[in-house]
Parts: C-alpha cells; sequence; structure tokens
C-alpha cells in the first residue's frame, strides 16, 4: 500500500502537468527555474522530475505546433 506522503506527492505531480498544460513559453521558462531549485533541495524525485519534464516537452512542441499554424 501506498504511504499516505507518496499519495501526497503523486498528486502534487498531477497537479504540475495539469497546470503545465495551461501556461505560456514565459510561464514554462518561471516554472522550469522553481524546479530546478526544488530538485536541488531534494524536494522533488528524480521520477517526479522526468515526468514533469516530459509535461514541460510536450506543452513545448503543442506551443510550436500553434505558432506554425499561425505563422
Amino acid at each position: 500500500m501506498r504511504t499516505k506522503k507518496a499519495a501526497d506527492a503523486n498528486a502534487d505531480v498531477e497537479a504540475r502537468v495539469a497546470q503545465i498544460g495551461q501556461m505560456t513559453l514565459e510561464d514554462l521558462a518561471a516554472f522550469q527555474s522553481r524546479l530546478m531549485t526544488e530538485i536541488i533541495k531534494g524536494n522533488v524525485t528524480p521520477r517526479q522530475a522526468r515526468t514533469i519534464d516530459r509535461s514541460i516537452g510536450e506543452r513545448l512542441n503543442a506551443i510550436e505546433n500553434e505558432l506554425r499554424k499561425v505563422g
């Protein structure tokens, strides 16, 4: 069974991934900076960081596709 701490951490990652879907490029840059700080402090595990990073990459691809359609 999962511990409460692990469940809370997963919920936090899921919330961050949901937020990333609505971010602009500027928001993503600031978010990545904060994320790096949290990783260094040990507040984010490598697995969580990979999940969040994958979501950031998907959002960047979506933004790029949007710009291609407009331009």
